[in-house]
Order: structure tokens, then C-alpha cells, then sequence
């Protein structure tokens, strides 16, 4: 009965390990080893679980993709319309970035981080996540509240500034709070797609 949940809590334990020693070390210089021994866990289960340190990489990875998108559908999901669909979105994502410095830098050191084999994994879980939160959007496209536009526009039109934000804040590049911007980036992205934007943040 304990057999699922060790496994499960090693695992997380493993992947933890591996975003404190990447953040620390880089991902090149980082060695199976130094994961081992931050996890306490053996090189028999590392490689039980993950294979190679680029599967651990790449797990790490898409289980911080997983919870970045799960917690940015989920919440804007919950918005009444669309304004606030979009400002939902916007807050989520730079709340978590605040709230996950070390995994958001991780994210966003993607060519780094994910090896060409699990690249086409990592390219299909977000595009799924998009798809799904594209299709929470779908009643106000159809009610004309927000326009049509060609679907590679959506990602940058809707979180394009904010990425760019939260990117200089994890480099250091800026010291405002990037959760102060959120009504601001918000609003912007609002005006962007909405048909005929009424009112701002």
C-alpha cells in the first residue's frame, strides 16, 4: 500500500534536488552525483526513475510546465468574462514566476534544459495546455468580444510583455515587483484582442 506513495515522494525528492543543483551549478556542470547526493537518494533509483541526468532535466521540466499551465487554466477557468479571463491569466503567471524564481528561470533556460530527444514531449504537453486554455476563451470569439486573429498570434499577444518582465526580473535586470504590473499588463493585453475595449484594469 506505501509502495505508490515512496515512490511518488522519491521521485519529488529527486526532481527537487535537481532544480536546486541546476540553479546552483548550471545544467552542464551539474553531475548525477551532486543530485545524488542532495536527494540522498541512490544512483540505483536516479536512474530508475529518470534514466539520465537529461531525463531528470527534462522531467523537471514539464512537471514545472504542468504546474505553471494547470494553475493558469484553472484560475482562468473561474473569470465571469473575458476581461477578466485575461487578467487572470496575466496575475497567475507573473504570481508564479514571483512565487517560483528558481523553476521560472529553469523554464525559461528551455534550450538549455531540454535535450532534442524530449523536446517533441515537451512540445506537445504545451501545446495541449494552449489549446486548452484557448478553449476556455472560445464564447467570447464567438460573441465577438474578443477578435479572431491567427492562432501564433494569441501566445504573444496575451503574454508576451509579461514573459519579458518576468525575464529581466529573474536576471536581475529589473527590481520592480513584477506582481506591482500586473493591472497594467493586464489592461494592455485586454486592448489587444478584445473587439472593442471599454475599460482597463
Amino acid at each position: 500500500m506505501n509502495a505508490i506513495p515512496a515512490a511518488a515522494d522519491r521521485k519529488s525528492a529527486i526532481l527537487s534536488a535537481a532544480l536546486a543543483v541546476f540553479s546552483e551549478k548550471g545544467i552542464e556542470a551539474a553531475t548525477i552525483d551532486d543530485i545524488r547526493q542532495r536527494s540522498q537518494a541512490s544512483v540505483g533509483s536516479i536512474y530508475h526513475h529518470f534514466g539520465t541526468k537529461e531525463g531528470i532535466a527534462a522531467a523537471l521540466f514539464m512537471q514545472g510546465l504542468d504546474d505553471y499551465w494547470t494553475r493558469l487554466i484553472a484560475r482562468t477557468g473561474q473569470a465571469e468574462d473575458a476581461e477578466r479571463a485575461i487578467h487572470a491569466m496575466i496575475a497567475t503567471h507573473l504570481e508564479w514566476v514571483t512565487a517560483n524564481p528558481e523553476l521560472a528561470r529553469f523554464l525559461f533556460s528551455r534550450r538549455q534544459a531540454v535535450a532534442p530527444a524530449h523536446e517533441q514531449s515537451v512540445r506537445e504537453l504545451t501545446s495541449g495546455h494552449f489549446k486548452t486554455l484557448l478553449d476556455l476563451l472560445k464564447p467570447w470569439f464567438r460573441q465577438g468580444i474578443l477578435r479572431r486573429l491567427p492562432h501564433e498570434l494569441y501566445a504573444p499577444l496575451l503574454l508576451g510583455p509579461a514573459q519579458e518582465l518576468s525575464r529581466h526580473w529573474l536576471s536581475g535586470r529589473v527590481s520592480l515587483d513584477p506582481r506591482t504590473a500586473i493591472d497594467e499588463l493586464a489592461g494592455a493585453a485586454w486592448r489587444s484582442l478584445a473587439a472593442e475595449p471599454s475599460r482597463s484594469w
